[in-house]
C-alpha cells in the first residue's frame, strides 16, 4: 500500500554539468503532475512527464528539476527578442488602456526560461535526457520508499479501525435475533388484544406477523457486512494502486449500516449503528491518503 504523500530529492554532478530533481506529492482523486523545469531542457518534459506516468498512478505530484552549466565561460545566451517584444508590447497596452503598472524588469526577464535560454554550443540534448532520467529515477525511487513508508503506517490503521466496525458488527448479529423476538412478542400481544375485540383471521394474522419480520429482519446485511470487511483486509494487503477499490468498497460498508439503522427499532442496535457509521466514515477519510 502507498501514501498518495510523498517526498524525494537526488542530485548529480555530471562532468559539464549539475542536475537535481525533487518530487513532492499530496493527495488527489487522479494523477496530476506538474513539471517545473529551465527552458534549456523543456525539450525532454514528455519524457518526464512519460515516466512519473509509468511509476504513480494517483495524486497531485510536484516535480522541481534543477539544471546548471558546471562551466559557465562556455555557456551561451540565446534571447527570444521577438517574444520579448510581444511581452513589452502588451504591457504597454495595459498600461495604457487599463492603467496597469507594469512590473516588467531585468531580473524578472532573466528569469523566463521562455525568453532566456542559457546552453553550451556543443550543445548534447540525447546526453543530457538520459542524464535527466537517471536522476529522476533516483528521486522516484526515494518518493516512492517515503510513500510505501507512509502507506504501512496507514496499513496499521486501517486494521485498528477494521477491528472495531468487525467487533460492533458481530455485536449487531448476536443482539439481531433478541430484537427479532422481542418485535414478535410485542406484535402477538398487540395482536391478542385487537382479536379479542374483533373478528379476524388467526391464521391471516399470523402471516402478516411471519411477513413484518421478515421485513426487520437484518440477517442478510450483516452477512454483506461480513464480506465486505474481509475483502476489505485482503485489499489493503495487495500489491499496486488500491484507492479507488477501497472507496467503493467503504460506500457498501456505508450502505448496509444505513439499511440496519433504518430496519432496526431496537436502541442497542440502533446505537451500534452510530458507532459502526462513525468508524466507517474514518475509514472513508483515511482511504482518501491511498494511491
Amino acid at each position: 500500500m502507498n501514501s498518495m504523500t510523498g517526498y524525494g530529492l537526488f542530485e548529480k554532478k555530471c562532468e559539464d554539468f549539475y542536475i537535481k530533481v525533487e518530487m513532492k506529492s499530496v493527495n488527489n482523486r487522479y494523477l496530476d503532475t506538474n513539471v517545473r523545469m529551465p527552458g534549456s531542457i523543456m525539450y525532454a518534459e514528455e519524457a518526464v512527464r512519460s515516466f512519473i506516468k509509468s511509476k504513480i498512478k494517483r495524486g497531485k505530484v510536484d516535480v522541481f528539476i534543477n539544471f546548471e552549466y558546471l562551466d559557465s565561460s562556455q555557456v551561451e545566451i540565446d534571447i527570444d527578442y521577438e517574444l520579448l517584444n510581444k511581452y513589452i508590447s502588451i504591457s504597454k497596452e495595459l498600461e495604457e488602456n487599463y492603467g496597469l503598472s507594469s512590473d516588467l524588469s531585468f531580473s524578472k526577464i532573466m528569469k523566463d526560461s521562455n525568453i532566456v535560454k542559457a546552453q553550451k554550443a556543443d550543445f548534447d540534448g540525447d546526453y543530457i535526457k538520459e542524464e535527466l532520467l537517471k536522476v529522476l529515477d533516483e528521486a522516484a525511487k526515494d518518493f516512492l520508499k517515503s510513500r510505501a513508508f507512509e502507506g504501512e503506517k496507514i496499513r496499521e490503521d486501517f486494521k485498528i479501525k477494521l477491528d472495531e466496525v468487525e467487533r460492533l458488527t458481530y455485536f449487531v448479529e448476536e443482539r439481531a435475533p433478541i430484537s427479532l423476538k422481542e418485535n414478535e412478542n410485542r406484535l402477538r400481544e398487540r395482536v391478542a388484544e385487537f382479536l379479542q375485540s374483533s373478528e379476524v383471521n388467526e391464521d391471516r394474522i399470523l402471516t402478516e406477523i411471519a411477513i413484518m419480520l421478515d421485513k426487520l429482519s437484518i440477517d442478510e446485511e450483516i452477512t454483506r457486512l461480513k464480506i465486505h470487511i474481509q475483502n476489505f483486509n485482503d485489499i489493503i494487503n495487495e500489491e499496486g494502486p488500491i484507492g479507488r477499490k477501497l472507496d467503493f468498497l467503504i460506500q457498501e460498508l456505508n450502505r448496509e449500516a444505513n439499511t440496519i439503522g433504518s430496519k432496526s427499532n431496537d436502541i442497542e442496535i440502533t446505537s451500534a449503528v452510530v458507532m459502526l457509521k462513525s468508524e466507517i466514515e474514518k475509514l472513508r477519510e483515511q482511504a482518501q491518503n491511498v494511491e
